[in-house]
């Protein structure tokens, strides 16, 4: 269960606030797209509460990264 232990000493799971933050959005339009898509892991715990993971919005991240020239 190596996915369950946070990395870095940063937790696994982060609420909508912090993953906004990294992925510089403010819309929460936006983070339900992201949701809807399959772009990145979520667990709804209730109805308001989602927290996402801190791994897979990093992968969301690299993967629409671009190299320069």
């Amino acid at each position: 269960m190596n996915r369950l232990k946070p990395k870095e000493g940063l937790p696994k799971w982060i609420d909508e606030k912090e993953a906004k933050a990294l992925l510089h959005l403010k819309s929460k339009t936006t983070m339900q797209k992201l949701r809807d898509e399959g772009n990145v892991r979520f667990s709804q715990l209730s109805k308001k509460m989602i927290l996402y993971d801190r791994e897979s919005v990093m992968e969301y991240i690299e993967l629409n990264a671009k190299d320069t020239f």
